[in-house]
């Protein structure tokens, strides 16, 4: 039987993994309404999306017209120009494996190269982790405010390559609200952890479950590919998981991430992009991985983004990302 700790892990990969299920299977879960809400987002994949407007982050989804939408000339052009850039970079030896996924979020035109193929998350997870304790606090709000004291360092394992200086201290005490912010903007390892010290795992359990997850995964092995994990930002973007103002908080605190060698790099300045990236070393090769993924807010016209990469420079990889960031915004951006 799993406990503490591990059943918090192994409730979060459930999640993650199980968002294939959310797009392609059945949900039964005790709140329908809100299963109800995801099974149309779902049948949206390929269909013109209406949505309630309104907020300044979300844009939450309340129904879509059932039609295949023609696909646009820029969405065509933008996976031709990425293939292309792709074809270079492995030739260059820069990269050994790229996936993309890109949607429109308002009309709903996507495009993936090697969109299925599966990626170590890393501290993408945190995603789903934050996702979880937002959704305790809609029926506890005074969950966010609990104090817990950090007395001693709790990963020993985890050794970040990418690194942020504001990082909790041993000795302080951190509110769940804290913490919460310190794992998502710096992607704080032991902030995480204090965290899922203080998260229910059969708390945990339920949310997964009313999501209709049905499927596990290996916590440190290759589970989850850029349009599976695209679907943790769409839950927040439609708002159909979290309620309309935790969806917010959510973006919105995505959108202060520090990390800014990857998709913001290829992108002019003053956008805001919410977005987490996840990174994974191996101790018994060179092989590393970096991802991330998020949403770009252009004008009225937000996309969602993920590139998951293999290689061996987490530089050359942060910089993989940076050109295709910047060929998807290009393109997203014409008038065709």
């Amino acid at each position: 039987m799993l406990k503490g700790k591990e059943k918090i892990l192994f409730a979060t990969v459930m999640l993650l993994t199980g968002m294939a299920g959310y797009f392609v299977g059945r949900l039964t879960a005790p709140e329908r309404i809100q299963i109800q809400q995801m099974e149309t987002a779902a049948v949206c994949e390929d269909m013109s999306e209406k949505r309630e407007g309104g907020h300044i982050l979300i844009n939450p989804l309340i129904e879509c017209d059932n039609y295949q939408p023609t696909q646009k000339n820029s969405v065509v052009e933008m996976e031709r120009q990425v293939q292309n850039y792709l074809v270079k970079a492995k030739e260059e030896q820069k990269v050994s494996f790229v996936s993309v996924y890109y949607r429109d979020l308002n009309f709903g035109d996507w495009m993936g190269i090697n969109e299925k193929e599966n990626f170590s998350p890393a501290s993408l997870l945190k995603v789903p982790i934050m996702i979880t304790a937002y959704k305790k606090a809609e029926t506890e709000p005074s969950f966010l405010q609990k104090r817990i004291p950090y007395t001693a360092h709790l990963d020993n394992n985890a050794v970040p390559n990418i690194t942020d200086s504001n990082m909790i201290k041993i000795g302080k005490y951190y509110t769940i609200e804290d913490l919460i912010e310190r794992m998502i903007e710096h992607s704080d390892n032991e902030a995480k952890e204090l965290l899922l010290q203080n998260l229910d795992g059969n708390f945990i359990i339920r949310v997964m479950k009313d999501i209709g997850i049905n499927t596990m995964g290996n916590m440190n092995g290759d589970f989850v590919s850029v349009k599976d994990y695209s679907g943790f930002f769409r839950l927040l973007y439609n708002g159909t998981y979290l309620n309309h103002d935790m969806s917010e908080k959510a973006l919105a605190l995505l959108s202060k991430v520090t990390y800014n060698k990857g998709l913001l790099a290829g992108l002019p300045k003053g956008i805001t992009v919410a977005h987490k990236f996840g990174e994974r070393a191996y101790a018994d090769s060179n092989l590393k991985q970096l991802h991330e993924c998020g949403i770009v807010y252009i004008n009225n016209s937000p996309y969602l983004i993920c590139v998951m990469t293999r290689g061996t420079d987490f530089e050359v990889l942060a910089s993989v990302i940076s050109d295709i960031s910047a060929i998807v915004y290009k393109e997203a951006t014409s008038t065709n």
